[in-house]
């Protein structure tokens, strides 16, 4: 079966000539060229596929014709985001950009930047992805991987028809969650949660099936959310990563010199991704103002209020740790002692 993957896929890349990102990617290749397919669920508009088209540039620029990434964005490889770790594993695809928080199937570790209100800003999310990595980076060579760069999510929020600054705000609200933990954190909050797909938000929230929505502010744009609710929320509830990944066979083809290279050029990666992350948030600031909704910023919304948050997302978290033991403990309390 998985033979029959790869070849299906090597006819579709030869039929295709999927290329994205705005032709950065059509190389002249040398016929010693590595060459590395990178699939990812999302499209070059997404902070997914800008990391992507910007990781490309940089090894075109540093290792010439001795490497080449190729972005395949919008699933064109016919892969969904769950399913490219395998894909990758399986060699159907040289690499991939996944959303890690989806792989807790695999080991509960990769669940850990979705928990709520462990990281609550872009400077924390970066320091617990700096003391996580190693550890990621050991179940990924499990599986004949090779671990490269992140790239975060906006941090999320509560879009509403009206600020949510208390625990009376929450209750009962029929708010959309997006995973298990979410579902559970707002259950515990006294909200009403439903995991709903991003597909099926728009005629949720139309049809008034739900009045708010657990998600970045970002997504305000993507979904024109000022026809539904007035306000956005500033929580900080977590910053979901997506990372990069390869073959291990892929990665051992290049020789020591250009594997430093990599190595350098990922960690510039992971300082660029998270200037992008950081100025995607400005940007959807500026477009829920300029659409006539309004912002309650974090420094507004009472410590009784997050106090009330953390407590319901306490027994989230120590679920985690439970699940990851000594690992999940070590990680945690490196990063609190890290950013005290």
């Amino acid at each position: 079966m998985k033979q029959d993957r790869r070849t299906f896929l090597k006819t579709t890349l030869m039929t295709t000539g999927a290329v994205m990102g705005g032709g950065l990617h059509k190389f002249a290749f040398a016929a010693d060229t590595i060459r590395w397919d990178m699939a990812d669920e999302y499209t070059e508009a997404n902070l997914s596929g800008k990391a992507a088209i910007n990781f490309a540039k940089l090894v075109s620029e540093r290792l010439g014709d001795r490497l080449a990434v190729q972005y395949h964005g919008g699933g064109t490889l016919g892969y969904k985001s769950a399913e490219q770790f395998d894909a990758v594993e399986d060699r159907a695809v040289q690499s991939a950009v996944t959303v890690l928080t989806q792989l807790g199937g695999v080991d509960p570790l990769f669940e850990l930047s979705s928990l709520p209100f462990v990281a609550q800003t872009p400077d924390e999310a970066l320091l617990l992805w700096q003391i996580a990595k190693p550890e990621y980076a050991k179940v990924f060579a499990d599986y004949d991987q090779v671990l490269l760069w992140a790239v975060p999510s906006p941090p999320s929020g509560i879009h509403a028809k009206m600020p949510i600054t208390s625990p009376e705000a929450l209750k009962g609200l029929r708010i959309r969650s997006y995973d298990a933990n979410s579902t559970r954190t707002l259950a515990a909050a006294g909200a009403a949660p439903l995991q709903i797909a991003w597909s099926d938000l728009t005629p949720q929230l139309s049809t008034g099936g739900i009045d708010a929505l657990l998600t970045s502010g970002e997504s305000a744009e993507k979904l024109t959310l000022w026809d539904y609710v007035s306000d956005f929320t500033e929580l900080n509830y977590a910053m979901a990563l997506s990372v990069a990944h390869v073959h291990k066979d892929d990665y051992d083809a290049l020789s020591d010199e250009d594997k430093a290279a990599l190595e350098q050029i990922c960690a510039e990666c992971d300082k660029y991704n998270w200037d992008l992350m950081r100025a995607s948030i400005d940007h959807a600031y500026e477009v829920m103002d300029d659409n006539g909704m309004t912002v309650t910023h974090a420094d507004a919304v009472p410590q009784d209020m997050f106090d009330f948050l953390q407590q319901a997302a306490d027994p989230v978290v120590q679920n985690w740790v439970e699940a990851t033991g000594d690992r999940g403990h070590a990680i945690l309390d490196a990063f609190r002692s890290a950013k005290s």
